[in-house]
Formats: structure tokens, C-alpha cells, sequence
């Protein structure tokens, strides 16, 4: 088979599935966690966004033992607050990218002065991510050459050694 006929639609095929936008690869997932609250407690993290998009936080009082007393998160960046302190539920903030610091804080409550909370926090780019293709093109095509070239010494030597016919077409 020649180089050509596979070449040429080797590279059509990568430029079509490079330039193809995944939708999902926008949105990430930055935080996904339960947790064991005793007494009263506090925890916080911070992430960094890489640009503007909208940061999704949702904070869930899980009743086991018991439902806990409080349960409440502020959301900030360097810049200040994004906004009041919220309960338990689900808030959106946009962002502009940078450093962004979630801290929830709860009181358990019950015999056990226990309790458990999930939290899950989502940024959703405004753009869509994108792969670096000219560096992945140019490695595809380095590689195809360096086959092409190791086919061609092979057939030469192949040819000198009385093993095959040169045919400098293929």
C-alpha cells in the first residue's frame, strides 16, 4: 500500500477529531466530598479557576445520626466576599478566574453531637477548553516520516541484498 493512501487520510481523520469541541471538557469538577462533623467545626479550600466561567456549590446536610444543628459556607476570592453566607443548598457565583476560597462551617447536634455533609463544587468555563494541535500535528507528522523513511531504508537494503525488488514508486 503506498504512503500516500495512508498518509492523506490519517491526517484528515486527526484534523477532524482534533478540531471536534467537547462540550464536557469545559465544565470540572473541583470538589466532591461527604464528611464527618463533630461538635461544632469549620473547613475551607481553595481552588484556582483558570478564567471567567461560573462556580456551582452545593452544600448538603446528610441526617445521619442526626440532621446537624447548622450548616453554612461563604465563598470568596482575593478580592473579597462573592457573596452573604448561605445554607445548605446550591449557589451559583460568576467568576474571572484566579483564587477562590470555599469554607463551610456546622454545628452537630443529638446524642452523638455528630453528623455528616456532602459538598460538590463545579466550575463551568464561559469558553471551551481547547487541545494544543499544532504540537499534536507535528509530532503525528514527525512519526509518519520517521516510518516512511525507516520503510525506504529498509526496502533499499532489502533491494541490495538481493532479497526483494526496488520498486521506488510504493
Amino acid at each position: 500500500m503506498s504512503i500516500r493512501r495512508t498518509l492523506i487520510p490519517m491526517i484528515m481523520s486527526t484534523g477532524v477529531l482534533g478540531g471536534a469541541a467537547d462540550p464536557a471538557a469545559a465544565s470540572q469538577i473541583l470538589y466532591d466530598s461527604v464528611g464527618f462533623m463533630v461538635g461544632q467545626q469549620s473547613f475551607s479550600d481553595t481552588f484556582s479557576v483558570g478564567g471567567p466561567g461560573t462556580l456551582t456549590v452545593s452544600l448538603t446536610d446528610i441526617a445521619w445520626p442526626d440532621q446537624l444543628a447548622s450548616l453554612n459556607m461563604v465563598v470568596s476570592t482575593p478580592k473579597g466576599l462573592l457573596g452573604p453566607e448561605v445554607g445548605a443548598g446550591t449557589e451559583s457565583y460568576s467568576l474571572n478566574g484566579g483564587p477562590v476560597t470555599v469554607q463551610w462551617f456546622g454545628t452537630a447536634q443529638g446524642p452523638l453531637d455528630a453528623g455528616v455533609y456532602g459538598m460538590n463544587i463545579q466550575f463551568q468555563s464561559n469558553g471551551t477548553t481547547s487541545v494544543p494541535l499544532p504540537t499534536s500535528i507535528a509530532l503525528f507528522l514527525s512519526g509518519i516520516g520517521l516510518l516512511a523513511w525507516q520503510r525506504r531504508s529498509r526496502r533499499a537494503s532489502e533491494f541490495e541484498h538481493g532479497e526483494g525488488e526496488f520498486d521506488p514508486v510504493s
